[in-house]
């Protein structure tokens, strides 16, 4: 009986080739991931939260205005070309959040509990830090405690 010594070989160099292909294609999700993900290490262990950036003066502005909720283990991180104290304020934002001031060393400088701002309110309380800040992250209210995220635990921002 004769056999075909190319099918064996057909087959073999087809799974490689998927094989391969599938390994770039995690590769890229993975880098993907790593850049929507931020870590704060804490004392009680690393705390990872998917961020959405808003690194422009509009996606600053708006930030999380209109948002009706925020999913677990997420939030909004600011990136400021600089380091001073940041202000910010919850115009039509209705849920409540928390806001942690971090330094250009990655140090979490400050937390602040946010509440929302009364639709028909003709101000809004300001949050502004009390050091200067290059980064501010927004997550749910009660999100630190939650985590055990204190002040002067370390951010580390992946693929920034």
């Amino acid at each position: 009986m004769l056999v075909d010594s190319k099918r064996p070989f057909f087959w073999v160099l087809a799974f490689l080739i998927v094989f391969i292909i599938g390994i770039i294609i995690y590769q890229g999700y993975q880098k993907i991931a790593r850049k929507n993900q931020i870590t704060i290490y804490t004392g009680a262990g690393p705390v990872k939260i998917r961020i959405e950036y808003a690194q422009t003066p509009e996606k600053q502005k708006q930030g999380l205005m209109g948002h009706a909720s925020l999913s677990k283990n997420s939030g909004m991180l600011f990136i400021f070309p600089d380091e001073k104290i940041r202000e910010f304020w919850m115009k039509n934002t209705l849920i409540p959040l928390e806001i942690m001031f971090i330094g250009t060393n990655g140090r979490v400088n400050e937390i602040l509990t946010m509440k929302p701002c009364a639709p028909d309110a003709e101000t809004c309380p300001i949050y502004a830090s009390k050091e200067p800040a290059r980064f501010a992250i927004e997550v749910n209210a009660g999100f630190p405690e939650k985590n055990k995220i204190i002040e002067g635990d370390i951010l580390e921002i992946s693929g920034f």
